[in-house]
């Protein structure tokens, strides 16, 4: 028998039945689920309805997509390297995105970096007086 994993929301595998066909013992699958014992007809049915997938498919899919997460980190340049020239030009290119007012502190430190302001300055500070230093260095 084929293991299966279920992509519908929710299955409801029947065991037994009684005399008038009412399930009596059953399984309650939910999504991502590995199912087991499927008699031929239901994987059938529900393979062509879309429902589960065999799951020797599913692992290889996601082994794929590890590795293709693992080039990526690969690629990203170690902490504190030159990032590459921006080749599309334009000022959103040159500088990142202004945080929210509510954002976290960690997120301020890392806008204030990337705008210029040394990490010495930085430090010790709260939010407040680093949207203050932010703001300052905007405006030069």
């Amino acid at each position: 028998m084929t293991d299966y994993i279920l992509t519908a929301l929710r299955f409801n595998q029947v065991l037994e039945r009684n005399d008038q066909g009412r399930p009596t013992k059953e399984i309650r699958h939910r999504r991502g689920a590995l199912i087991t014992d499927l008699d031929e007809l239901e994987a059938q049915r529900l393979l062509r309805a879309g429902a589960i997938r065999p799951a020797d498919e599913v692992a290889a899919e996601e082994a794929a997509a590890e590795r293709i997460a693992a080039a990526v980190v690969d690629q990203v340049p170690p902490q504190g390297a030159e990032p590459p020239a921006a080749t599309t030009g334009g000022a959103s290119a040159e500088r990142p995105r202004r945080p929210r007012a509510t954002a976290t502190d960690e997120k301020w430190v890392a806008y204030a970096e990337a705008i210029g302001i040394d990490a010495e300055d930085l430090e010790g500070k709260n939010k407040d007086e680093i949207i203050a230093l932010v703001d300052a260095a905007e405006e030069k």
